[in-house]
């Protein structure tokens, strides 16, 4: 399930508020804590309204889906007790001016590489970090205002991390598709 996002000011910087919605290959069917979640047509139709305006008040929201105010309060408080929506803010990267975003494969040496991984999970403009099998060890996706700060980052700060052995970068040119709508694990 996807989600949309509405602009607001969020602790000084330009972010989005979203309602998020979790997806197994079934879209009828979430999985929580191993057991079947069943969402059913009004919970997509709630979903699918809360995408074009997260901030819709729950009486404009059962207007526009047809059902009481009860109804929808009761299938908000199940999606979100569930963990199947949430609502969060987001910041807006292109606003805040970082406008470079690098992938980048790490092998780490002498160092266990989810060690590395949590140092470098607490640099600002590294944005994911996952351990991973494969060619590297670590996969990482990180933002930078310019070339120039993104060298300063990747010579001057990850290379100098403790077990990173080497780096791999790839800069993106082109953002072809982002899907923010979805949570986090």
């Amino acid at each position: 399930m996807a989600g949309t996002a509405m602009e607001q000011d969020y602790s000084g910087h330009r972010g989005r508020l979203i309602y998020r919605a979790s997806s197994t290959s079934d879209p009828a069917m979430v999985k929580k804590a191993g057991a079947p979640f069943d969402i059913d047509g009004l919970d997509e139709k709630i979903i699918a309204a809360l995408r074009c305006n997260g901030r819709i008040a729950t009486r404009d929201l059962a207007t526009e889906v047809g059902v009481k105010e009860a109804t929808v309060r009761a299938h908000l408080r199940r999606l979100e007790d569930n963990d199947i929506v949430r609502v969060v803010a987001m910041r807006d990267l292109a606003a805040l001016g970082y406008n470079c975003v690098s992938a980048v494969g790490i092998q780490v040496r002498g160092r266990p590489a989810a060690d590395v991984a949590a140092e470098l999970a607490e640099m600002e403009q590294v944005i994911t970090v996952a351990v991973a099998i494969g060619i590297h060890d670590l996969e990482v996706q990180l933002v930078a205002r310019d070339v120039h700060e993104l060298d300063q980052l990747l010579t001057g700060v990850i290379a100098k991390v403790r077990g990173v052995d080497q780096i791999f970068p790839s800069v993106a040119l082109k953002v072809m598709k982002y899907v923010s709508e979805w949570a986090p694990f």
